[in-house]
């Protein structure tokens, strides 16, 4: 439990405060006699939180005011104490401590929130200890406190489902609806499974509906007969092995003519590259001379210059053509294989049966389109079943699910209903909480609405889970309060303190307008008393107009 927590901001003017204590049961912060706001209260309900792992007060106005620093705070479990720190500029990094300050353990907040859910033993499947225990520290500033959704975050829009999925790992009772909903992740999985491989064309796509199965079925009857008729006419039987061993062998002779089309292509570019390299193709000194038979007048000069520039053009040709000859040759090698390995594959075939390329080509056409909408009816019933077996899972974990939140409303109802005879003596009708499904509740007072029945009927629930659950801890501030009358108030006074093993947490004022059990009560479990000006949680009020930083 929660033993202490202490700041060196927390004052009175300027002195700082001693180490706030507290006990199991009870535990109030208490304001003025005339209930002047502004003093803390509420702000020291979030530092209790913030000592659960909350992160609020990181976020509040007194942090706005004040800067940054440090909570100190110490939990006992089995007798043994636990010192931590926490920094508001860093929540999400708390430090176990010594008691002279030197860091133990550093933690970040969920494995903090873990470490509190083992110790408090919690340890439940599907469980989440700060989400749990948030959503009954009801304090100004947390959202948490709609009293016509009180079992929702969020000012109430947190979905209902999440929010009873708290309450059924809170009764221990997940592990039971666990394995049910393992098997509905799983079908829901093969779904996505099954919709991605269409999305990708893995598999063929599913028929619309059943209207197009049952075309399909025709469309694939219609087609075995042209089959049927196809093979009737051909001269010998036909064996659908045959079939595709003729087709692969057809095949691999078209692959082996374009791979030898290329091997003859290169092997002319070869040849082609040794007659220029041989040859040369540049006229000799014999061929300009004989040139000249025929045209007397030529510039013989001239026509020797050029032709020695072609020898320089040849040399540098040279080069290029034994480049293109090697590479073209490192080329061929490869597609030689190829050849050699196409036809090795062919040979290896050998169809004992002959076939037109007309009659292979139809047979195999009308096979492939009975494959196809074959394979689409295939898909469709694929998708059924898998629908199906959805369905199945979905309805067994809703039947499960009936079966233990039916539990958790009866015990959570009975308990309200004895809270509820307390508190108004047995005269008010108690709040009642109806699970529709494991998405769906109400909460209300049959035959009153009214805010202060409303907010008393949120207090009852509260309790009736501290009562009947492992919660630990719950904390209520003193604007839950405002609605409820003098005497509801003095009767939940008397249930908070007959609590003895767990923590409650309040902020309450004008103790002065109770009578003087509930003033006895309310002296005996105080553990900080909160005032105006340099009363205040932190010495001042800095909502004064003289208030000065």
């Amino acid at each position: 439990m929660l033993t202490e927590i202490s700041c060196e901001l927390f004052k009175i003017g300027e002195k700082r405060r001693e180490p706030v204590r507290f006990y199991k049961g009870l535990n109030i912060i208490l304001g003025g006699k005339t209930g002047v706001n502004s003093i803390g209260k509420s702000t020291m309900l979030l530092v209790i939180d913030f000592a659960f792992g909350g992160d609020s007060y990181a976020k509040s106005d007194a942090v706005k005011e004040l800067g940054n620093h440090n909570i100190y705070f110490t939990f006992e479990f089995d007798g043994k104490p636990y010192h931590f720190v926490r920094h508001t500029a860093t929540p999400d990094d708390i430090f176990q401590v010594e008691k002279n300050g030197n860091i133990v353990t550093p933690l970040k907040r969920d494995g903090y929130a873990n470490w509190l859910k083992e110790h408090y033993k919690m340890d439940f499947a599907g469980l989440r200890f700060r989400n749990t225990i948030s959503r009954f520290f009801r304090i100004y500033g947390k959202n948490n406190y709609n009293e016509l959704r009180p079992l929702q975050m969020r000012g109430g829009t947190e979905s209902q489902e999440a929010a009873i999925h708290v309450l059924v790992t809170l009764f221990n009772q997940y592990e039971s609806v666990l394995a049910f909903e393992e098997q509905l992740q799983l079908a829901e999985n093969k779904i996505k499974a099954f919709r991605e491989a269409r999305r990708y064309q893995f598999i063929p796509s599913a028929v619309d509906g059943l209207k197009k199965y049952e075309e399909n079925i025709s469309i694939i009857a219609s087609l075995k007969q042209e089959k049927a008729d196809l093979e009737a006419s051909n001269n010998q039987a036909v064996n659908a092995e045959e079939i595709e061993k003729a087709n692969q062998a057809n095949e691999l002779i078209m692959q082996m003519q374009d791979a030898r089309r290329l091997v003859n292509q290169k092997e002319s570019d070869l040849h082609l590259i040794d007659l220029n390299m041989s040859q040369g193709i540049y006229p000799t000194e014999a061929d300009l001379f004989s040139l000249r038979e025929f045209f007397p007048k030529a510039n013989m000069k001239k026509l020797f210059d050029i032709e020695r520039f072609h020898n320089k053009i040849q040399t540098i040709l040279q080069d290029e053509f034994e480049a293109a000859k090697a590479r073209l040759i490192e080329e061929l090698v490869p597609l030689k294989q190829t050849v050699e390995e196409l036809q090795k594959q062919a040979e290896e075939i050998r169809p004992s049966m002959a076939f037109s390329k007309e009659f292979l080509s139809a047979y195999t056409q009308l096979d492939r389109r009975i494959h196809k909408l074959e394979d689409e009816n295939e898909a469709f019933d694929t998708r059924n079943s898998l629908q199906n077996e959805k369905k199945q899972a979905s309805d067994r974990l809703k039947s499960q699910m009936e079966t233990v939140l039916k539990e958790i409303e009866l015990t959570i109802n009975h308990r309200m209903s004895e809270i509820s005879d307390y508190v108004s003596q047995g005269k008010d009708n108690p709040p009642i909480l109806g699970i529709k499904e494991y998405n769906s509740y109400s909460f209300e007072t049959p035959r009153d609405t009214g805010t202060g029945t409303n907010f008393k009927g949120m207090l009852i629930y509260d309790l009736s889970i501290l009562n009947s659950t492992a919660l630990p801890a719950l904390a209520h501030d003193s604007l839950l309060f405002a609605n409820i009358s003098v005497e509801k108030i003095e009767q939940i006074m008397a249930l908070y303190v007959r609590e003895e093993q767990k923590q409650i947490f309040i902020a309450f004022d004008k103790e002065g307008n109770y009578d003087k059990e509930i003033q006895s009560i309310i002296k005996e479990n105080t553990v900080l008393r909160l005032g105006a000006d340099e009363q205040a949680l932190y010495g001042r009020q800095w909502g004064r107009k003289d208030a000065t930083k």
